[in-house]
């Protein structure tokens, strides 16, 4: 069975619906090609677990009917490729299966069955598993004919509109998800977007190849890839449950809370109650005046100044749970029940009125794990799908009575060591998706026991910033400084300096406090030092100056990190007299034959 790569060109967009039936050889030939993307605007979470997948290809392996895939034709980067409206996780399954991710009553796909997976095999991108499963079982699931509509458009509220209609009977889509999809407003992407970095899903992009999608995959299996459910902080500390998140109970907690952020105004007014029925009020799923205050709130607010206060108050929270060693509902309650979604609200809220209404800040850590100690037995939350703004309120009173003499009037905080915790988790995420936009190093000095400062190290981390520049307009670039490359650099580490690093998913955080106390006595002056060295760097002034005061010195636990950031400027930028740009993770030369189309880019961006 052979199938040879394709290629559609942009003239075949036809502005109608077709109806087409396609082998499912022929569909990882499109996938290989990199030609299916998702749209995360009206996407859900991809959380098949692997019990699921295996279902669906047995259902294949009979030759029973499946659902029709919906696919949206339209354009990127001058080529035609297909956004997937709805059969992202049957994709998902029937490529993940042909790569041997899952097996199917404890067998392989065989590789050599497929020109494709053959020839992806013996370029060694793909492994043979074992036990193989027969080959005539193969041929049958390769030339399974996948009904498929194909919808050409050049309006994304059109398909907005299509995602929302298709999955209007709930059939596929939880309440939240329904509310979600294609919602672009400034209280659903602040959901959206605050909800997938506490899951730790987030990427670079709200556009993303189905190829990238398993990186940041909810699983419930131990696999090298994407994230375990029991590890996302939801579950972990029992305030849902894992088939909650998979219905995005989570994001109807984050959309509560930014609710009651954005309206609060003063401590003697109570908020809105909590509901279905509001949260479809404040996505404009039903008639009400809810979604217009909502939205021009925010806007008067700034969303961003409402997410770096969102993610100020989790941090507190991830800080409070890591100093007593307890899981939220063990330190809140005991006996700890299975789930605690509201006593999380009661919790947060009181700690977000503290920090942002009365300026106050965390006094003593281990003082306030204490207060909250069986906290629950003070908060008398009412039962039913409707939480009364009365009800609430009193809880958070009560809360923060108890928890007020942990916390002090708030000193004056330096932005440049401001605590990142969050906003690092999510960049270390997005790197697996967008290599072109990241790069870590280990340190600023060499492994070779003397402890120098690296000048050459230095001047590719500001080069390589140059060159994620030059590589995709309107994004910016981060190298972080204190994060091993390899195991085998954080053993050294731990060798010469006695250093254990912290590890995050497959990330070794090691920090540079080590080389800071060693070169420059301390982190204060070792930073204000970093800040100078870069106008030592042959680029231009505004560049210097752009580069250093955007340096953030981040504190993620007991480490410190230094995050180099550059945003692409309306031109390409340049390092020395030359221009670079990034490809993959390598920095590589402009060439002047490539000039024209350097400038291109910038210029149509």
């Amino acid at each position: 069975m052979s199938n040879s790569p394709i290629n559609i060109p942009a003239s075949s967009v036809q502005r109608e619906l077709s109806i087409r039936s396609e082998s499912i050889q022929r569909v990882y030939n499109f996938y290989i090609n990199k030609i299916f993307y998702v749209n995360r605007r009206y996407q859900r979470k991809l959380v098949w677990t692997i019990e699921e997948k295996r279902a669906f290809i047995d259902s294949i392996l009979k030759g029973f009917p499946v659902p029709i895939i919906l696919l949206a034709e339209t354009e990127r980067e001058q080529s035609a490729v297909f956004e997937i409206i709805d059969g992202m996780q049957r994709l998902n399954a029937i490529t993940s299966f042909i790569e041997g991710e899952f097996d199917i009553d404890d067998k392989y796909f065989d590789l050599a069955t497929m020109v494709e997976s053959k020839s992806r095999l013996d370029k060694g991108l793909l492994n043979q598993k074992e036990p193989i499963l027969e080959r005539s079982f193969c041929e049958i699931i390769a030339s399974y004919i996948l009904p498929i509509s194909v919808y050409s458009f050049d309006d994304e509220e059109k398909v907005d509109e299509i995602f929302r209609r298709i999955n209007s009977n709930g059939r596929y889509l939880s309440r939240q998800e329904l509310r979600a999809a294609g919602a672009t407003a400034y209280f659903p992407d602040l959901v959206r977007t605050l909800s997938s970095e506490i899951r730790s899903d987030t990427s670079a992009s709200d556009i993303l190849l189905l190829n990238d999608m398993k990186y940041i995959s909810i699983t419930n299996k131990n696999l090298d890839y994407g994230i375990k459910v029991d590890d996302i902080f939801w579950v972990r500390n029992n305030i849902i449950n894992k088939e909650m998140v998979r219905e995005s109970k989570d994001e109807e907690i984050v959309a509560d809370l930014i609710a009651y952020i954005a309206l609060f105004k003063d401590k003697d007014k109570d908020v809105s109650k909590s509901s279905s029925e509001v949260l479809d009020q404040y996505y404009g799923l039903k008639p009400s005046y809810r979604k217009d205050d909502i939205e021009t709130t925010i806007q008067k607010k700034n969303p961003e100044r409402i997410k770096e206060q969102f993610l100020k108050v989790y941090d507190q929270i991830r800080k409070i749970l890591d100093e007593c060693g307890l899981k939220f509902n063990e330190l809140i309650l005991d006996p700890s029940p299975q789930t605690s979604p509201r006593y999380f609200q009661t919790i947060f809220l009181s700690l977000y009125e503290l920090m942002f209404i009365d300026k106050m800040e965390v006094a003593d850590y281990a003082k306030l794990a204490k207060k909250l100690k069986n906290i629950g037995k003070h908060i008398d939350i009412t039962r039913g799908g409707t939480w009364s703004a009365i009800n609430k309120t009193h809880n958070i009173r009560a809360v923060q009575g108890i928890i007020r003499d942990a916390f002090r009037k708030r000193e004056k905080i330096d932005p440049a060591t401001d605590n990142w915790l969050i906003e690092f988790e999510t960049l270390l995420t997005q790197s697996k998706t967008e290599q072109t936009l990241y790069d870590f190093k280990q340190g600023f000095t060499k492994l070779d026991g003397k402890g120098e400062f690296d000048h050459d190290n230095f001047k590719k981390i500001i080069k390589t910033l140059t060159a994620m520049a030059n590589s995709l307009p309107k994004a910016t670039g981060y190298v972080c400084v204190g994060v091993a490359d390899t195991d085998r650099d954080a053993r050294r580490i731990e060798e010469l300096y006695g250093i254990e690093s912290r590890n995050y998913k497959n990330f070794k955080i090691t920090g540079i406090g080590h080389e800071a106390e060693r070169l420059k006595d301390n982190l204060d002056n070792f930073f204000k030092w970093l800040v100078q060295k870069v106008k030592s760097q042959p680029i231009e002034e505004s560049l210097q100056n752009n580069i250093g005061r955007n340096i953030k010195l981040v504190r993620y636990y007991e480490k410190d990190v230094i995050i180099f950031s550059l945003s692409a400027s309306r031109d390409p930028v340049i390092y020395g007299d030359k221009y670079y740009q990034r490809i993959g993770s390598n920095v590589e030369e402009v060439m002047p034959t490539e000039f024209p189309d350097l400038f291109r880019r910038f210029h149509k961006a």
